[in-house]
């Protein structure tokens, strides 16, 4: 659920940093206040991203056995937005005064953080509502790949196994 976070925070971000540089007021809201909103906003991108994309590595590694474009297509482009995001608070770290919308940071807090955060959701609705069926996914099942994948191959190692059973009545009961 993080990565809805970070969706939220680029759109916040932009929003902001536009009100910050028309100087702009809404109701009780100053430039100051949109200063801290988008610079905050751009802080948090990186600081919920960087946990979105690690869980979503784990997590497809869980669920696939390969990783299709999809999943690669979502990969790169967290870890761009990532690097974007970086380079737009070193950039705009000391920069007195508002900011300037056509500077290349404000192109990016503009422009190029919502573009890739549009990317990203196109991919992530594409994988997801191809597992739930609602429209057509980007998975390719495992036995049509070149060479064929076989999933039983994996586990066979762990067939010999017992099985761990826990007794729910006997954990309650000490």
């Amino acid at each position: 659920m993080v990565v809805h976070a970070v969706i939220a925070l680029a759109a916040v971000a932009a929003l902001a940093f536009v009100l910050d540089a028309a100087g702009a007021a809404v109701a009780s809201i100053r430039a100051g206040t949109w200063a801290f909103l988008w610079r905050a906003a751009l802080v948090g991108i990186v600081a919920t991203g960087l946990p979105a994309t690690l869980s979503g590595i784990t997590e497809r590694n869980h669920m696939y056995a390969n990783w299709h474009a999809s999943h690669r297509a979502k990969l790169v482009l967290s870890l761009v937005l990532l690097a974007v995001v970086v380079a737009e608070v070193a950039a705009l770290a000391g920069t007195p005064g508002p900011p300037r919308l056509g500077s290349p940071a404000g192109l990016g807090v503009v422009m190029i953080n919502p573009l890739v955060c549009l990317a990203l959701s196109y991919y992530g609705l594409r994988i997801t509502l191809g597992r739930q069926s609602l429209a057509a996914t980007s998975y390719v099942a495992d036995v049509d790949r070149e060479p064929p994948v076989d999933i039983l191959d994996g586990v066979a190692t762990h067939v010999a196994e017992k099985a761990r059973v826990t007794e729910i009545l006997e954990e309650h009961a000490s």
